[in-house]
């Protein structure tokens, strides 16, 4: 962003200098006049950094409380914006307001390293797109809608392939379980690219699936892999083509020929079902085999942790046969996406301020994660980033072991078992980033994962 003069003419890089000295003596309610009046006539412009509440409690006189109050009434007003990571910023007029103002560190036992969702003040508010959605002319008719005229607008432009047909489901988590189970016939064997989602392995087993793997490496699912799950019976294919929860998979496009030829020729009657659980945020572009394969291939977007889980709604594109099988079989048929969070969605995801929001927060994430491989780096331990941002991977010498002593200070990860079919290669440590704290943290938590994974249990 350029440092161009503010109104008053001081240039951007000094008005955190001159609202200290400004602000000297003032209490916590002209304190907070005198910020909405600088935001607001263009003396502070959007994009600048606000001094921290220890800097403005000092300057001001008073508590690091009332200060702290006065930034609430700030966000609650949209004016500026509070990010754990990144300080308080001036926002405009037209930015999408947070969802919550920030939480202060309490402890690790307090910091969800596991789901890979973001915390509530790294949202977007929904109730914006709440309030557009009730207008919506059809809200409240009797006729069922799979999907809205306007959330398939919304997508079907970024959709990276033709669909032949659209829906809608809820969360992530049941439009892998229900495509599966619509894709495969009871008793038979679905192939799973791993690491997946935490869960899906066992789901899948719990409605009398049988689970092969399909190993990848940094371009995608292996060839070699998939045939031999296609040859162990396989008939559903999971995979993630832009490799968001594996460790460093992403699909390149003569990895994605390979992988057709191999279903062409194995499997023509497999079904190929794609997780996308990033949804808007996709710093790589999209990828996929619905291009080749279009009669073969069902997408799944969900954008959870884009907007958040009260959105619940993960959009269904494909081929037309599976998604008709979907369906019928949410509720025998009966069952349709709520209209108003269909909608809600849609003006998300249409306006340009909403999607901004989430495009800088997972900025953050992907910043904060490559901050704590740095760290670790610094400790002689190696880790990397999954595609996407979301995850930190890094080799422990005993996961068990790992995951026992984290614990002990209060950090809780994924184990291994809940992401991949069987034993990974390697023992690894997964490391959710979207909550990860800022970085005055990041170097404890670092220490703390390098001697957890290079621990071992002690011989007798």
């Amino acid at each position: 962003m350029a440092q161009g003069p503010t109104r008053q003419g001081a240039p951007r890089e000094d008005v955190t200098d001159l609202l200290l000295t400004d602000v000297q003596g003032l209490p916590p309610r002209a304190l907070t006049e005198l910020l909405v009046s600088r935001i607001t006539d263009g003396s502070l412009p959007p994009g600048t950094r606000l001094p921290t509440i220890k800097d403005l409690a000092a300057a001001s006189g008073a508590s690091t409380s009332s200060i702290a109050a006065v930034w609430a009434r700030l966000v609650e007003k949209g004016l500026v914006r509070t990010r754990r990571r990144g300080g308080t910023v001036v926002v405009g007029a037209d930015a999408w307001p947070q969802a919550a103002a920030p939480r202060e560190f309490d402890g690790w036992a307090s910091v969800d390293l596991t789901s890979a969702h973001p915390a509530a003040e790294d949202l977007p508010d929904l109730r914006r797109a709440f309030e557009l959605s009730l207008a919506e002319p059809r809200t409240h008719s009797l006729a069922r809608e799979h999907i809205t005229d306007l959330l398939r607008t919304a997508v079907e432009g970024e959709w990276p392939f033709p669909a032949q047909e659209w829906s809608t489901v809820s969360g992530s988590g049941e439009a892998a379980l229900l495509t599966c189970e619509a894709a495969t016939p009871p008793g038979g064997t679905v192939a799973v690219q791993e690491p997946t989602t935490p869960g899906t392995v066992a789901n899948l087993r719990s409605l009398g699936y049988r689970v092969v793997p399909v190993t990848s490496d940094e371009r995608g699912p292996e060839p070699g892999s998939l045939a031999a799950a296609l040859a162990a019976g396989a008939t559903t294919f999971l995979l993630q083509p832009e490799g968001t929860l594996t460790v460093d998979s992403v699909l390149d496009p003569h990895r994605a020929a390979e992988l057709a030829d191999v279903l062409r020729t194995r499997a023509p009657h497999a079904w190929v079902v794609e997780e996308d659980v990033l949804g808007t945020l996709h710093p790589g572009g999209t990828h996929t085999l619905g291009t080749l394969l279009p009669d073969r291939v069902v997408r799944l977007a969900s954008y959870c942790r884009a907007f958040g889980l009260d959105l619940r709604t993960t959009v269904v594109g494909g081929a037309r046969e599976l998604v008709e099988r979907i369906r019928l079989l949410r509720s025998h048929g009966i069952l349709a996406q709520s209209r108003i969070l269909q909608n809600a969605l849609a003006h998300m995801l249409l306006d340009p301020a909403a999607r901004a929001f989430a495009d800088a927060a997972a900025r953050d994430y992907l910043t904060t994660a490559q901050n704590l491989v740095a760290a670790l780096a610094d400790l002689g331990t190696d880790a990397v980033v999954s595609p996407g941002g979301l995850l930190v991977w890094l080799p422990a010498h005993d996961e068990a072991q790992a995951l026992a002593e984290l614990s002990g200070h209060g950090i809780t990860l994924v184990a291994s078992g809940r992401t991949f079919v069987g034993a990974p290669a390697r023992p690894l440590l997964r490391v959710a980033s979207p909550q990860l704290p800022a970085d005055a943290h990041l170097a404890e938590l670092a220490r703390l994962l390098a001697d957890a994974a290079r621990s071992q249990v002690a011989a007798t």
